[in-house]
């Protein structure tokens, strides 16, 4: 399942994986970028390759809620 979160500051989308991560993508130097990083950091890997964050499952809901309170 996909779906866009509309932040104060600009768009993050978030995919759902079979897994039971959540994936996060924002714009190369949007400025939601920053705001969002430090709510995934400690709770989320980074994967260069495909320039996007990786949630747990465990974390994947309280990162939501958190996101969409940018």
């Amino acid at each position: 399942m996909k779906d866009t979160i509309e932040t104060s500051l600009g768009k993050i989308w978030v995919t759902l994986l079979e897994n039971g991560e959540m994936r996060v993508w924002w714009p190369p130097n949007a400025r939601v970028g920053d705001a969002a990083a430090d709510v995934l950091r400690g709770r989320a890997r980074w994967d260069p390759q495909t320039y996007g964050w990786y949630v747990s499952a465990k974390h994947k809901d309280s990162v939501h809620d958190e996101l969409s309170e940018i």
